[in-house]
């Protein structure tokens, strides 16, 4: 039996969206160890625990773990290389995989930036982890692990054919619960006092936004989940560990109507006394799913609608109308949820006029009760059509390495996590960008506190250099 300690990276600066819930990806490779391999797994979630990159490390030596799995985000990547880095310098004979989205979409330079790492388990990763572990390492056997990114014995990097994503993976053994410490989670519901959890109902995603890594792995990714599969594990976690909110995580649970009927109806069936939040998109609601998804338990709702401006909203390919917006929103918030509206500025071509667009159709949302509209600046994701944008036109370099360090000169304008570029052009900086759609946004009452609170936070030259650009573009 091997021991396999499988960790999340600690947490980086602004990442507080999965900050209390649970990440699913390691739970689901430990249990089907378990069931699977007859191996030992133990779960680490330096990010939820918020340990720092020390702490995660000491907390993962003192199981002696012969394995180390750890599973990052694009945010989290360099917390991640930086805890690996300190297991090998301490313990040489660790073996160290690395697995989810961001290390699947960079894989040939995660080994070829960081020789602490030994393999990258490309795509779903239950099945290809198992194989591994099989393998006893031996390169002979390698190469037959589908989904591998390794070294072979002359140091050069090895990928394996693709694995194909599991078609029915409600065969697949809940995530192994029993090793997180769930006490420790109590990330409330918005506007509720209940403990929430995370859960999934499907895999993938079968659109292609420019902005989003889901589209480097095509349209054919999209897996439903069985619904009453799907709520054997809601009530599993509601009688056995007394959660009463959920937060499904699928990238739009909405996708397939009959799919969230088919959720709503079990529920109500099973007479669960549950809330929940969902995304969706604009173009998959209408008033009667909404009515049902609402008598199920949902409260809370978001949508992505990224831009105010047509012309953008079919340059990044979202596949919607500001009129099914306006539509999706009113119904929701008739309705009395929770809605949350996700924008993205400085998006590519994006001009003044589009943005302008943009903070209209906000002011004209936020005017509705119950809805809130916020908006970010644009990230450079790996594997979308935006990183291949930026390199194309200088924003990127082309040899951007992923895996290395790297500090975005301006992450103290938008607030954000610096180790993710932002998409940025001549004209199109940020501080321009931000004193744009502050004017166009705040009130007097709102702008003067935040101003305040801006100042306040000053503690240097270079934050009153940021700052006073910043209110230059605004005056100007």
């Amino acid at each position: 039996m091997t021991k396999v300690v499988l960790s999340t990276a600690p947490r980086a600066k602004g990442e507080i969206e999965m900050a209390g819930l649970p990440f699913l990806g390691i739970g689901y490779v430990a249990s089907y160890l378990e069931k699977h391999g007859g191996h030992e797994a133990i779960i680490v979630d330096a990010h939820s625990e918020n340990l720092e990159s020390k702490q995660a490390a000491e907390k993962i030596l003192s199981f002696n773990p012969e394995i180390v799995g750890f599973t990052a985000t694009t945010h989290n990547r360099l917390k991640a290389i930086e805890v690996i880095r300190l297991l090998k310098k301490q313990k040489p004979s660790l073996i160290v995989l690395v697995g989810g989205p961001f290390f699947s979409l960079t894989a040939e330079n995660a080994l070829e930036a960081v020789s602490e790492i030994d393999f990258i388990v490309r795509g779903e990763g239950e099945i290809t982890t198992k194989e591994l572990l099989e393998t006893g390492f031996k390169e002979e056997n390698l190469k037959n692990v589908l989904g591998l990114t390794f070294r072979n014995k002359n140091g050069l990097v090895v990928s394996n054919p693709s694995r194909s994503f599991l078609k029915n993976w409600s065969e697949l053994p809940f995530p192994a619960w029993h090793l997180y410490d769930l006490e420790k989670y109590n990330k409330k519901m918005h506007g509720t006092d209940f403990n929430t959890i995370g859960i999934i109902s499907a895999r993938g995603c079968p659109n292609v936004c420019t902005f989003c890594c889901n589209a480097a792995y095509g349209r054919c990714s999209l897996r439903l989940r069985d619904p009453k599969n799907f709520v054997d594990e809601i009530e599993f976690l509601n009688k056995k560990y007394g959660f009463e909110a959920f937060n499904i995580w699928d990238d739009t649970l909405t996708v397939l109507k009959s799919h969230v009927e088919e959720i709503c109806n079990e529920i109500i069936k099973r007479n669960l006394n549950i809330k929940w939040y969902a995304r969706a998109r604009v173009n998959t609601v209408n008033e009667e799913l909404i009515d049902l998804m609402k008598k199920a338990g949902c409260i809370r709702i978001s949508f992505g609608i990224e831009s105010g401006s047509p012309r953008v909203i079919k340059k990044i390919k979202k596949n919607i109308t500001i009129d099914q917006a306006r539509k999706a929103v009113k119904i929701c918030s008739e309705k009395g949820l929770i809605t949350s509206l996700n924008f993205i500025v400085n998006l590519p071509e994006e001009t003044m006029e589009d943005l302008k667009k943009t903070a209209d159709l906000m002011k004209e949302f936020n005017r509705l009760p119950n809805v809130s509209a916020s908006y970010g600046f644009a990230l450079i994701y790996p594997g979308t059509e935006m990183e291949t944008f930026a390199k194309e036109n200088g924003i990127l370099p082309k040899d951007f390495s992923w895996n290395s360090f790297y500090k975005g000169e301006k992450s103290k304008i938008t607030g954000e996590d610096p180790s993710v570029p932002y998409m940025e052009w001549k004209g199109k900086e940020l501080e321009k960008i931000k004193a744009f759609m502050v004017k166009n946004l705040m009130n007097r009452k709102n702008f003067t506190k935040r101003v305040w609170n801006k100042i306040k936070k000053i503690r240097g030259f270079n934050d009153m250099k940021i700052f006073l650009k910043t209110a230059f573009n605004y005056f100007k």
